[in-house]
Formats: C-alpha cells, sequence, structure tokens
C-alpha cells in the first residue's frame, strides 16, 4: 500500500511551517527537511518544476527537467539515488514526484509523506486531481497580522509608511485572493481540513490533535518538540521589530474591500496571466547544495 500524500497549503508568513515541522515530528509522517531550510524544505514542484519543462514525453525537456530536479536541495535531500530516479522515473510530473516521496515515506517506515510549499497554495483542485488519495491542510492568518510578518520578515526594514503604500496594496490583494481560493477549496473538498495561524497559536496540542483526526492517525507528542529554529518573523519578541500604521491599516482594509468585490477566479485569472507572461522565477535557494559543492 502506497503511503498517503500530504499537502500543507497557505500563503507565505501563513504558518506553514510551523505546521509542516510540527507534523514532520510525528513518526508516522515522513517529510524532506534540512536546518538549513528551518525544517521542512518546500519543494516548489508543481509552481515551479512543472511549468518550466514542458512535456515530459519529449526526450530534450525529460533530460532538461532531471538535470535540473535532481541536483536542486530537495531531490538532494530526500537521499533518493540518482540513477535509480533516471531509471525509474515516469514521464509525467506527478508520477516523478511521487516516486521520491514514496521513497522518502518507505525509508522512515511512515504511512505518510508531506510537503509543504505557499507557491502550491492556488493549486489545490490540480493537486487534489494528481493525488486522488493525498489530504489536504489548509491555514490562513488574520490579514493585518499576516501582511505585518511579511513586510518585516527576516530582519527587513520596510520602507516609510506612504512609500509602502503600493507594496500593502498589493499585498492586500494576494491575501484576498489567496485566502478566498482555499477556503473555497477546502469547504469543496472532504479531502481538506482548514485551520488558522491564531487557532495554532492559542491551543497547539488541541489544534493538532484535530488535524492528526482528520489525517488517521495517532496525536504524539513528539510534534510538540521544537526541532528546528522558529520561522518568525521577529527575532525578539519581547522587543517587536514594528507594527502596522494607521495608514497601513487603512491601506489593507481597502484592498481587502476592493478585492472582495471581484470574483476570486477573476483574479485568480490575472494572476496566471501575469505568472505567464513573467516566467518561472527560480528562488536562490533552490540549488544552494549543488551551487556550493561547485564552489
Amino acid at each position: 500500500m502506497s503511503p498517503t500524500p500530504i499537502f500543507v497549503l497557505g500563503l507565505q508568513r501563513s504558518g506553514t511551517t510551523w505546521l509542516a515541522n510540527c507534523l514532520g515530528g510525528h513518526p508516522l509522517i515522513a517529510a524532506v527537511e534540512s536546518a538549513e531550510h528551518r525544517g521542512i524544505h518546500e519543494s516548489i514542484f508543481f509552481s515551479h518544476f512543472a511549468r518550466a519543462f514542458g512535456d515530459l514525453g519529449d526526450d530534450a525537456n525529460f533530460r532538461r527537467f532531471c538535470t535540473a530536479f535532481t541536483t536542486c536541495d530537495y531531490f538532494l535531500l530526500s537521499g533518493f539515488n540518482r540513477d535509480r530516479f533516471l531509471a525509474d522515473c515516469p514521464r509525467d510530473y506527478a508520477g516523478a514526484f511521487r516516486l521520491v516521496m514514496d521513497h522518502v515515506a518507505r525509508r522512515e517506515g511512515a504511512d505518510f509523506w508531506l510537503e509543504k510549499s505557499p507557491d502550491h497554495t492556488m493549486l489545490g483542485p490540480e493537486l487534489a486531481g494528481l493525488f486522488p488519495d493525498a489530504l489536504f491542510l489548509g491555514i490562513l492568518r488574520s490579514p493585518a497580522s499576516l501582511m505585518r510578518s511579511r513586510l518585516w520578515a527576516y530582519g527587513r526594514r520596510p520602507p516609510a509608511p506612504v512609500l509602502r503604500i503600493p507594496k500593502v496594496l498589493a499585498g492586500g490583494f494576494a491575501i484576498s485572493l489567496h485566502a478566498r481560493a482555499l477556503a473555497d477549496f477546502c469547504r469543496r473538498s472532504d479531502r481538506a481540513l482548514l485551520l488558522t495561524y491564531e487557532e495554532l497559536l492559542d491551543d497547539t496540542p488541541g489544534t493538532l490533535r484535530r488535524v492528526t483526526a482528520f489525517l488517521g492517525c495517532e496525536f504524539d507528542e513528539t510534534m510538540l518538540a521544537v526541532r528546528y529554529a522558529p520561522n518568525t518573523s521577529f527575532k525578539n519578541p519581547a522587543r517587536p521589530a514594528g507594527a502596522l500604521t494607521r495608514l497601513d491599516r487603512l491601506v489593507l482594509q481597502s484592498a481587502l474591500a476592493a478585492a472582495r468585490l471581484i470574483p476570486w477566479r477573476i483574479l485568480a485569472g490575472l494572476r496566471a496571466w501575469k505568472m505567464k507572461l513573467k516566467g518561472v522565477t527560480w528562488p536562490g535557494w533552490c540549488w544552494l547544495m549543488r551551487d556550493r559543492g561547485a564552489g
């Protein structure tokens, strides 16, 4: 029997890493992890790899895909043998990803494997079709809290309030789009559970018990252990880096209100059109291990 896939979906800074790291601590749930990547590593497989190389039935596309994927951190951290991957890899993206993740789960004697990439948040319906046995966990965060975290994440110093109006406006539309799409997917699917960051913060054990009950496995205390440095935006919670100003909140509320007037499917269509024009933009952390070795 194949391990059951779990996908954690949610916008960046919504608590996806926290939730995924807790689940990764469960003895029956396997994931690709690294301290350098703050625990659960993002595959960006379906948002990036599956968009960048075209039909894998084409030999040239398949070779390009294999060269890129088998040298990225995610594949190297999975421990999967490259030669075996090249020999056994199906000519479709879902099959290729499942080949690697089933290996990770079986190596650890796990019943589930878990993947977490915020860039997959809009892909819930697509992933549900590709993985008919998968379970999904969506996590949302209150817009003001999320915006504050995004502005000051990783020690950033955002521009002055007036100068960051475009960033807050764009962030408000993105938050509305992703939240509405995720909530709609979770509402329509009996294989999806929607949580909030605030629930996880207020009652971590209780929320994780609800999650494990949904997944069909027993709650385990090891899920509460801190195994990696927190992926927090604020290094010293006692001395917050910043707070939303009255202008920030007004701009954010205006963006959310305006976005609510537009059907989210139209917003999603505009986003997809923009992404097609822009092409695939690869994050610098995708091939850290390869590039470090080359140096």
